[in-house]
């Protein structure tokens, strides 16, 4: 069932992740003024065909001056700014510490069932002879694999201390180490990255859900990160998921 639609948005007021949201990160000139970057940004993922919900505190900075450089810097938490000025070191960090302790609470969950299959095998399946092999008994086998019930059963728990997305399965079934790498990967360029390319459009996101295609995305996105000069500005961007 579709959501219902989302009333627009300021640009410049942070979005809250009450509802399913996805990350995008947006690279902005230095000389760009921080009181217009969240409208910057907006306009820079427009242009790519990528609607905007706001700015979101994406981003760790440990610094207590030049805050007005930040934008809605607060407890440590900022939505972007300078390079210079946020701690993507401590971001990577603290997700691969975060997503160490998810992997072993999924293989305490999880233990004793079998691999499952992804939920792009079913799709594969159904795009391939859709009249044979419909949506429903696509969903349907998904769902009743012995190891997406456990943790769809362990998410159903409302003090669970981590939550393991179905939408992980392939990544927690590849081990801790890549698991956490993938963690560490993803921690600054999220979803999305849009930069100025004279190649292209600037546009990076991943292909499909796919492990592989995330991890091609990720190897790009922080490709480009590492040769951004230390004054690029970086922006994070909320858009629904």
């Amino acid at each position: 069932m579709s959501a219902p639609p989302t009333p627009p948005v300021s640009p410049t007021k942070i979005t809250h992740q009450t509802r399913s949201v996805r990350t995008v990160i947006v690279c902005l000139p230095e000389q760009a003024k921080p009181g217009f970057l969240p409208e910057l940004a907006t306009c820079a993922l427009a242009v790519r065909g990528v609607t905007a919900d706001g700015v979101i505190p994406h981003f760790h900075t440990t610094t207590r001056r030049h805050r007005n450089l930040l934008v809605d810097c607060w407890q440590q938490r900022t939505s972007g700014g300078p390079i210079r000025l946020l701690d993507l070191y401590t971001m990577r960090q603290t997700a691969m510490l975060a997503a160490a302790a998810q992997w072993m609470m999924w293989q305490h969950v999880v233990a004793g069932t079998r691999p499952a299959s992804p939920f792009w095998h079913f799709a594969d399946r159904h795009a391939d002879n859709p009249q044979r092999y419909p949506l429903v008994r696509t969903q349907q086998e998904y769902r009743s694999q012995p190891r997406i019930i456990a943790m769809v059963a362990y998410n159903a728990c409302p003090n669970r201390p981590y939550p393991l997305p179905t939408a992980d399965l392939e990544a927690f079934q590849a081990g801790y180490a890549t698991y956490t790498r993938l963690a560490w990967l993803a921690a600054v360029p999220a979803h999305g990255l849009a930069v100025a390319d004279e190649d292209g459009d600037g546009w990076l996101t991943t292909r499909s859900e796919r492990l592989a295609d995330q991890l091609d995305y990720l190897h790009a996105a922080n490709g480009r990160l590492a040769r951004l000069g230390e004054r690029t500005q970086l922006v994070a961007m909320a858009t629904a998921a």
